[in-house]
């Protein structure tokens, strides 16, 4: 069978214009997508191809289906939700350690289509998920024949498109990771995520009513974040569906790792390989890890920590 022309290209940016919904592709070539997150891979192939063409690659983003339909691609085995800081990471590059699994960490383009209302109201839901089942496909193609299980891990405000991703994908396993917000903010107060600096993600999708409330105070701005996250996963948790599965931070890595393999049914081919990945940080892989010491008491704030103790005890 002939090479489709597009192989080893994904799409990796959309852009809205005032005519039409545009999207940028990138050639992988021989890079497997095992960085701790996308954005990182997206770079590296982006200088290698403008070392041959300065010119961008550019299609509408109704092509995405179109060059779907002649690639070999896996199917979403597990996608991975979180509320930030909370072991994620970890779990998507321990699973990248074996050529078996296709992982992609929070790629901007699928939080692009999730959030393309922001940009064009009236957009057509159809359109919407179009494009979204083209962009997984297209980023899980099987590039080798030994590749059999594929792993999403979605930004932390993902949680809120909960119910339009389950409609989506109404037989994949979703796996949700929390930790104690504390030791959360903590975490952002030393380096931000997006979600964590107000305005940076719609306030509205964050469910966040007035930003000017928080003035400077970024920590309780986070932690406003997180008590909407909690209370979803409240809300997911009462749904009930077997799909759905939880895990906490405080309950171990390892036990994380055993538990994410369960649910979504991806075997841990190399379990000394995975411990020793594990002794490393999550996103700056040469460093060894340190567990956090003890949460400082700044970052406690009463309503978060009540939504996350809430959901906690419906867990058990």
């Amino acid at each position: 069978m002939q090479q489709s022309l597009i192989a080893n290209w994904i799409p990796y940016k959309l852009i809205h214009t005032q005519e039409q919904w545009l999207v940028r592709w990138l050639d992988l070539g021989h890079y497997r997508m095992d960085h701790p997150f996308f954005d990182e891979t997206i770079q590296l192939c982006r200088y290698r191809q403008k070392e041959r063409s300065p010119k961008e690659s550019v299609s509408t983003a109704d092509f995405l289906t179109e060059a779907c339909k002649d690639l070999s691609g896996l199917q979403p085995s597990a996608f991975v939700f979180h509320v930030s800081r909370c072991g994620s990471t970890l779990v998507s590059q321990a699973f990248s350690t074996t050529t078996d699994n296709i992982v992609v960490a929070e790629a901007p383009l699928l939080d692009e289509i999730l959030r393309s209302p922001e940009k064009q109201p009236d957009i057509p839901p159809a359109s919407r998920e179009s494009w979204f089942r083209a962009a997984i496909s297209l980023m899980g193609q099987q590039r080798d024949a030994n590749e059999n299980a594929y792993i999403i891990k979605l930004d932390s405000w993902h949680i809120h498109f909960y119910e339009v991703l389950r409609k989506w994908y109404p037989e994949t396993p979703f796996f949700f990771l929390s930790r104690r917000p504390d030791e959360v903010i903590a975490s952002h107060d030393k380096r931000r995520g997006l979600q964590a600096i107000p305005g940076m993600i719609s306030p509205a999708l964050l469910r966040i009513t007035d930003i000017s409330h928080f003035g400077s105070d970024f920590s309780r701005y986070t932690a406003a974040v997180l008590k909407e996250y909690y209370l979803q996963l409240q809300a997911i948790q009462g749904l009930q569906n077997p799909l759905n599965s939880f895990f906490d931070y405080a309950d171990g890595t390892m036990e994380m790792m055993m538990a994410f393999s369960a649910h979504s049914r991806i075997p841990v081919k190399d379990a000394e390989q995975l411990s020793n990945r594990l002794k490393f940080h999550s996103k700056y892989t040469s460093d060894v890890f340190k567990p956090d010491t003890a949460a400082d008491t700044s970052y406690f704030y009463e309503d978060c920590h009540a939504a996350y103790e809430q959901f906690r005890a419906q867990a058990k």
